[in-house]
């Protein structure tokens, strides 16, 4: 949010824009899925480590737990070497849960890609759909199966993928086929990702709009 608004109000110091599971905010977006509202609120009430841990598992895919439930103990680890004022973690829930973005992003003239994991329980996939409608010239890549913690359970494909998209000096825009699904009134329909293990080395772009 804070590089949406750098990229809007200072077009001239943003070349490149890359936007991971993020939300174009109130009052045009999806708000917060419910798996997510209710820890969100009970939070206060737990124990700080059990907090902790449901957030965390939140945050990851069903098939990430299934398949990696050790990612959990070291996203845990890594959090409590950088433990800092708890209130300063409820502050920044509650200034993402109330960010207002308008249409503001339609305003953006950097290149910008949109990543995001397509069963994210944090921040709806489909405002990820909305910021590429709305960016001109937006890529989208989407995360097969891995949640808002994607770069996290795949952290050698999405820093492939940034990697790539930072390092291409060309002006032009990629397009793919193999849509999927039904278009939503007023979002382009946005092509299917494939998992997104396969996309290392060779990485797939999109775009939109």
């Amino acid at each position: 949010m804070i590089a949406q608004d750098l990229a809007i109000r200072h077009p001239e110091r943003v070349d490149k824009l890359v936007l991971a599971c993020t939300t174009p905010g109130w009052p045009f977006a999806y708000p917060m899925p419910p798996a997510s509202v209710r820890p969100i609120a009970e939070s206060r009430r737990l124990p700080p480590d059990v907090m902790a841990r449901r957030h965390v598992e939140n945050a990851l895919s069903a098939i990430t737990l299934e398949q990696r439930p050790e990612l959990v103990e070291r996203i845990l680890a890594r959090q409590r070497s950088a433990a800092g004022d708890p209130a300063i973690r409820h502050r920044q829930v509650a200034a993402g849960t109330s960010y207002v973005g308008g249409l503001r992003q339609r305003g953006i003239r950097a290149r910008t890609l949109i990543v995001h994991g397509d069963v994210d329980r944090v921040v709806d996939p489909r405002n990820a759909r909305l910021l590429a409608a709305r960016i001109p010239r937006a890529q989208l890549v989407t995360f097969s199966r891995l949640g808002h913690l994607f770069f996290w359970e795949d952290p050698a494909g999405f820093a492939a993928l940034v990697t790539s998209f930072l390092l291409d000096s060309s002006e032009g825009t990629h397009r793919t086929s193999g849509f999927r699904g039904a278009r939503q009134p007023g979002v382009p329909l946005v092509p299917h990702s494939p998992d997104v293990r396969r996309l290392t080395p060779a990485i797939t772009r999109r775009s939109v709009g």
